[in-house]
């Protein structure tokens, strides 16, 4: 996942390299078993002309192709056989070697030369340990120079010895080459199952994130609104039992145009979620627009002091709308004000906003506790998408204060 602005892969990748690293590699062992045997097979062949040209016997030809296909099934079964005990099966095929080369005399340097480090190679694929493989290559050199002993070939030694290291580098060089390229391919392996699992987390988030977005331009539009008209029709009923007939009349003629601007508004929150576009007005124009509108449904007096200096991009001026008409809706629901002050400076990049009343304050405990009251919640949300602060001052009996700092282009994609 992408955490800080960096890649990270999860902890569980660690965790498995650091278990894999020295012996977890059946699979790779499994793979290497078909060049094994073919190399296997070439040298059986090889020995078989060599011994038949030079000193024909059934009895050896036929004791040495069974000693050759028990070596052969037993490499085919390397990665079962070496899980708990791999010594051993080193030791074995080391002996089975051995016994080859003290029967086929002919061919005994061929078998020797070509079969040992072939088994040296197969030791640095299992441990993966620098001791061990050395102990390994120890134990082969052993039974390499015993058998040459026995065979009396003491005069060609050291000779044979320099071709023996020769084989060995040329097989242990091999082997490593080949478990860098497993290693990699393992590591890839477990680099696309983090991102997939990384994949499947953003997927979830996002649909999070929807969701609450969702909740929000439903909150925002038809909340907001029916809120409004509810209030609106509250006072026309308050003038009305008064006999103020003409003034419950206005009031229900702005509450019919309040009806269809939040229908407007709903119809284009769901644009929204469709396009993720939002109209380009001015901020200034839209606040005066909010204010105004509030001071007409409520009756109760607004202070707007605005300063724009700079420029505010349309993520910020989304959520700053919506801000403030949550604001001023629940100064009309819960605070009982008779004045509201609203305060905007946008300089330097930097959005300040205050929204204060005179009502009788708010419980901040009670914040976020209580079902149906979703306004500060959504406001909170809002304000963290643009990445700014807000605090809430309660000063009862005189009052609450809002005040939003943020950057007026600034904000993550919400």
């Amino acid at each position: 996942m992408k955490v800080g602005g960096q890649m990270v892969i999860g902890s569980g990748f660690m965790k498995w390299l650091q278990r894999n690293r020295f012996n977890d590699l059946p699979d790779a062992m499994f793979n290497a078993r078909v060049p094994s045997m073919m190399w296997v097979l070439f040298i059986y062949i090889i020995s078989m002309l060599v011994q038949i040209l030079y000193e024909p016997s059934i009895i050896s030809l036929a004791f040495f192709s069974g000693l050759m296909l028990l070596h052969g099934s037993l490499i085919w079964h390397f990665p079962l056989l070496t899980e708990k005990h791999p010594w051993v099966y080193f030791l074995i095929q080391g002996l089975i070697i051995q016994v080859c080369a003290l029967i086929m005399y002919q061919a005994a340097f061929l078998l020797l030369l070509g079969m040992y480090p072939v088994l040296t190679g197969q030791s640095v694929g299992k441990y993966n340990h620098r001791i061990k493989m050395i102990l390994m290559s120890a134990l082969y050199y052993g039974l390499y120079v015993a058998t040459l002993l026995l065979m009396g070939q003491s005069e060609i030694l050291i000779l044979m010895s320099i071709l023996y290291m020769m084989m060995v580098f040329v097989f242990v060089s091999f082997a490593g080459l080949y478990l860098k390229q497993v290693k990699a391919r393992i590591r890839t392996q477990a680099f696309l199952e983090e991102l997939e699992l990384a994949h499947r987390k953003v997927k979830e988030l996002t649909l999070a994130n929807e969701r609450q977005r969702m909740a929000r331009d439903l909150h925002d539009t038809l909340a907001q609104g029916l809120a409004g008209i509810v209030m609106q029709l509250d006072a026309a009923d308050a003038h009305l039992m008064k006999g103020n007939s003409k003034r419950a009349h206005e009031i229900v003629q702005h509450s019919m145009g309040h009806a269809k601007k939040t229908l407007s508004e709903a119809r284009l929150a769901i644009d929204n979620l469709r396009s993720k576009a939002f109209v380009t007005i001015d901020f200034s124009d839209a606040v005066r627009e909010e204010v105004e509108r509030f001071k007409k449904a409520t009756g109760i007096q607004v202070v707007l002091d605005m300063r724009v200096d700079g420029g505010i991009s349309e993520l910020v001026m989304e959520h700053m709308l919506h801000i403030i008409g949550e604001c001023l809706t629940n100064v009309a629901r819960h605070a009982e004000a008779r004045q509201v002050w609203v305060y905007i400076r946008i300089e330097d990049e930097n959005l300040e906003l205050e929204v204060k009343d005179d009502g009788k304050g708010i419980d901040l405990n009670q914040i976020g506790n209580m079902s149906g009251h979703y306004g500060l919640i959504g406001i909170k949300e809002r304000v963290r998408i643009l990445g700014g602060s807000l605090n809430i001052t309660n000063n009862v009996p005189q009052g609450t204060l809002i005040k939003i700092d943020t950057v007026a282009e600034g904000g993550e994609c919400s």
